[in-house]
Formats: C-alpha cells, structure tokens, sequence
C-alpha cells in the first residue's frame, strides 16, 4: 500500500509540507507510539506476597527518577505493604537521605516525602517501613 497522507493539516508547521509519510509509515509511527505509551503506564508491579502467606513486605515508590528545578517541590508516590497476622496492611513510608550532606541540595518532608530542590545536584532519597526492613530508593537530579 503506497498511499500518501493528505497534507490537510501542512499549515500547522513549516516542514511538514516537505514530508510526505505514506500510509503504512503512518501506521507504524501510531502502533510504535501507542506501544511506548503502553509500557510508560504499565509501571504496576506487586512485590512480595499479596496472600501474606509468608512474611512479606514491599515500599513501592513511582517514579524513580525525579528531576526539579531549585526552588521547586515534587511529592513522589509511595506505598508500604507488610503482612501483619496473616492480612495485608498498608500505609506510608518515613523518608530519609541515603546521605547526610545531601540535605544540602534538597529538603524533605520526612512523613510526606515532599521534595525541594535547594541547590544543583543529584541525591538519593530513600523510602523505609516502619513495619519492617523493607526500603526503597529514589534519584532526585536538582537542575
């Protein structure tokens, strides 16, 4: 199939009245673009033993990569789950540097996880259970 896009839409940009896609190179651009989507929002994992069956315990945090400009806050989302007499119970995580001098380049709120960039840098800031040795990490690049 060798059939060309209408160029309807060439007045939005410049170039694209100089690109002629065909029909099948259309196609593949879609089915490429929605199958990255797909594993972009696919990030739901389950960690440990949702039948508590055993001991488990999992921190989940999303996304592990931030990046804030100084002077701008993000809050991550966060999820501890731990087995507690045979059920699943969850709840928040307390948070902490992975090091002492990376209060330097960002603060935190320790119950919400609240970031603040304070300075141009990369730290780790990590997720623990207050139900058991469970942690988890996140990179935090200041900019």
């Amino acid at each position: 199939m060798n059939a060309k896009v209408p160029e309807a839409a060439a007045f939005l940009s410049p170039w694209a009245r100089q690109v002629e896609l065909t029909l099948g190179e259309v196609v593949m651009q879609r089915v490429l673009a929605a199958a990255l989507l797909l594993l972009a929002v696919s990030g739901c994992v389950i960690v440990g033993d949702p039948t508590c069956s055993g001991a488990g315990a999992a921190v989940v945090i999303t996304p592990g990569v931030v990046i804030v400009a100084v002077g701008e806050s993000f809050t991550p989302n966060a999820s501890d789950s731990w087995c507690d007499g045979g059920h699943q119970s969850h709840g928040s995580p307390n948070w902490s540097f992975s090091r002492p001098g990376d209060s330097l380049y960002v603060s935190l709120n320790q119950s919400t996880g609240r970031i603040t960039g304070l300075h141009t840098g990369v730290v780790t800031v990590l997720a623990r259970s207050d139900h058991s040795d469970a942690t988890s990490s996140i990179q935090v690049m200041v900019r």
